[in-house]
């Protein structure tokens, strides 16, 4: 009995072995093929991973070298910042475009740093965020250009829903406050300084700019510009009385004043010749 059970166990044994080998026959090549496939896939990897993390370092050290050399040389920083944003193959491309134009912006060469934030925000490759993060610096920089030129900059972005939206509103409104427009000024920072999904930094300067529209609406010069109405305040005479304040013109008492003062300078310089000649006799 016992030897028959141990003969069927070979039996057993033998064709489990048997179907083992079936199943390799079948299945051994493919297995072996994945297996190979995905050490592969992972050298691979760890290849490409090494060498995007080497590129990186590579670019990292570049842009900062050439941050650094702003700070030495702004035209040799501006230019090792061209040539990284030139190459384009990492995001230090855009960084260094925006860091570029903030120099010229910082040197008062508004013109180029406007040129170089619309590059920037026209590039339908850049990420929208960007894009938008450069329509605000350029109107920011095109304060002093018009109000037109701001809002050619700005172009929807105060009506959108975004995290520059509402710095957007407030350069439109100080365009406003630039171009004397008080009323759309008053309104466009009342309604910042009320809205409480505005950063605290642009409500409170809301407030402050509210209140200079509003004087600037009432008549008070917040320009600081000289108006003729503002010297007659000073002196004490009505605006009516205009005509009557003295213009120095060529044939008029002021010239000839200046013409008197002259001949009487000349009289003089005569006299003192004359007196040196007769010491020298």
């Amino acid at each position: 009995m016992a030897n028959e059970d141990s003969a069927l166990r070979e039996v057993d044994q033998e064709l489990a072995e048997d179907q083992q080998m079936a199943m390799f026959r079948k299945y051994g090549p493919a297995a072996i093929a994945a297996s190979v496939g995905l050490v592969l896939a992972v050298g691979g990897w760890q290849f490409w991973n090494a060498h995007t993390t080497s590129v990186a370092k590579e670019k990292a050290l570049e842009f900062s070298s050439a941050v650094d050399l702003l700070v030495e040389d702004s035209d040799q920083g501006r230019d090792a910042l061209g040539a990284i944003a030139e190459d384009g193959a990492s995001g230090y491309a855009i960084l260094a475009e925006l860091q570029r134009a903030a120099s010229y912006a910082r040197d008062g060469e508004r013109a180029a740093a406007v040129g170089v934030f619309r590059q920037i925000y026209e590039d339908n490759a850049t990420p929208k965020r960007v894009r938008d993060l450069a329509r605000l610096r350029a109107s920011y920089a095109a304060l002093n250009d018009g109000r037109d030129a701001v809002m050619v900059h700005l172009g929807d972005l105060p009506n959108e829903e975004g995290p520059f939206s509402y710095h957007a509103s407030e350069v439109s409104g100080l365009a406003a406050l630039e171009a004397r427009d008080y009323e759309t000024a008053l309104s466009i920072f009342r309604q910042l300084s009320i809205d409480l999904g505005a950063p605290e930094a642009v409500r409170v300067r809301a407030e402050d700019f509210a209140a200079l529209a509003d004087a600037g609406k009432a008549g008070v010069n917040i320009t600081g510009e000289t108006r003729v109405d503002d010297l007659l305040k000073v002196i004490g005479a009505a605006p009516d009385d205009v005509d009557d304040v003295p213009i120095a013109v060529d044939d008029g008492p002021v010239a000839d004043a200046d013409e008197d003062n002259a001949a009487g300078t000349q009289d003089g310089a005569g006299a003192e010749t004359e007196e040196a000649k007769t010491e020298n006799e």
